[in-house]
């Protein structure tokens, strides 16, 4: 009798074990959506820098800033933006536009050649760990329900002969596991949703412009023309707590919030001092950035020059220094209504070709007809190619007449050029008769060999 009850426990007990094993693997199953996967691919190493600053904080730093610190030159800033749009970085925000705001922390993966001191080689800090590499203090996963446990569950008790058993399971332990259950999915239910409603109010609204970027000088441009529309920019500076506008001709008398300096040729205002209320209008379409004076972002009108840009000095730099521009005002939605034409071959480096329209011939544009009417009305034009001295000067005259609505920019000299920039072979750029004493590139430092992330 004795040898019949010790086998009847011990068919119970290993019965009770059995529910007990699947009811582990069905939690395990249930807890598996909240562990981080192994499978995603690992980054392969490459050059990038980590945004200095108190993790999370806002950064004074722009994409040109960045540019010319990792770079040498701010005017690569497209390229940094091309390769690191869309990425999420680590406090889970995502590049998306250039004037978008910079956060301490962010990571940016840089072109080749890229050669400051402080850039690092290897995966981003965002990277999956190989697997068999978890970081210390982590634990390996959870091994599969079928595999033998390396602890033996305990057997569980005898019962009462008059209690009830659900699933072989006392009812308390039952409970249990039932409210253990219940919670299990509400976590994996409800926290997400719940952290989605939260997030969408901050993802709706409009974030502040970043200091020292465009959208600063975006939300100046508005305002200005709301108070004074009279007021003709040719350049801006716009820095970490201001905004300076650059006018000709020169205003004396400024509204608040600006400022009149130097008889009323440049106008200041305190960043936090601009509305924030206004609409699109008003801004200018042909701004294009040209580099740094003093730290402070540099922004050119082409559209106030009275003919021809020609961009002269090295030809390699000066194709490079058309390609940003182009890019830059392709890009913009400033410029959404700027047609903007390449007489001779569109540089390979553009980013914006289905913004672009090739021509062959300059007379295209110099021959009105149909819908063309006024031909450089709201219109860029590139020469990358020489042209005739005669078309050149007739694209000047139509550029000077177009009241700031149109450019005409040269890749090489032309006689009759109204402004000339002078882009050098290392990077820095002069643009003459604007007064604008521009930063050289900073020097470029030297790569860490086997430093990694």
């Amino acid at each position: 009798m004795r040898r019949l009850l010790r086998a009847a426990l011990r068919r119970s007990s290993r019965s009770a074990k059995g529910r007990l094993l699947a009811t582990g693997a069905a939690l395990v199953f249930l807890l598996l959506p909240l562990t981080p996967g192994t499978a995603s691919a690992v980054e392969p190493s490459v050059p990038y820098w980590v945004v200095p600053g108190q993790p999370g904080t806002e950064s004074d730093l722009t994409l040109p800033g960045v540019a010319d610190r990792v770079l040498g030159d701010s005017r690569r800033w497209p390229e940094i933006f091309e390769l690191n749009r869309g990425r999420t970085q680590p406090d889970g925000l995502v590049l998306t536009e250039p004037a978008q705001s910079i956060r301490a922390g962010w990571v940016f993966v840089l072109p080749e050649g890229a050669t400051s001191g402080e850039i690092r080689i290897g995966a981003p800090p965002t990277a999956t760990p190989p697997a068999g590499q978890q970081p210390a203090g982590q634990q390996p996963d959870t091994p599969p329900a079928d595999r033998p446990q390396p602890a033996a569950v305990q057997p569980a008790p005898p019962v009462d002969g008059d209690e009830t058993l659900i699933l072989g399971l006392r009812p308390i332990t039952a409970a249990l596991l039932g409210v253990g259950t219940l919670l299990v999915l509400a976590v994996v239910v409800l926290v997400p949703i719940l952290l989605g409603q939260r997030r969408r109010p901050a993802e709706s609204a409009d974030p502040a412009p970043a200091s020292g970027s465009r959208a600063v000088l975006d939300r100046a441009l508005r305002q200005l023309a709301t108070q004074a529309g009279q007021a003709q920019v040719y350049a801006a500076l716009i820095g970490p707590d201001r905004v300076s506008l650059r006018l000709a001709p020169a205003l004396p008398e400024a509204p608040p919030p600006w400022q009149a300096r130097q008889q009323g040729a440049i106008w200041e205002a305190p960043s936090w001092q601009l509305d924030q209320n206004l609409d699109d209008s008003g801004e200018l379409p042909l701004l294009a950035t040209v580099g740094t004076v003093g730290g402070e972002l540099a922004v050119v009108n082409l559209g106030r020059a009275p003919g021809i840009v020609a961009l002269t000095g090295d030809p390699a730099a000066a194709m490079r220094v058309a390609v940003s521009f182009l890019d830059e005002i392709a890009r913009h939605p400033a410029a959404a209504s700027v047609v903007i034409s390449v007489v001779g071959t569109l540089p390979a480096a553009s980013t914006a070709p289905e913004r672009v329209r090739v021509i062959a011939d300059a007379e295209y544009l110099l021959t009105p007809s149909g819908d063309r009417g006024e031909a450089l009305r709201d219109h860029l034009v590139v020469v990358t190619a020489p042209i005739p001295p005669a078309e050149l000067e007739r694209l000047g005259a139509l550029a000077a007449v177009s009241e700031g609505t149109a450019a005409v920019l040269v890749v090489g000299d032309a006689p009759n050029a109204a402004w000339r920039f002078a882009a050098d072979a290392d990077g820095s750029l002069d643009v003459g008769v604007l007064g604008l004493h521009l930063d050289r590139p900073a020097p470029r430092g030297r790569l860490v060999p086997g430093r990694r992330g």
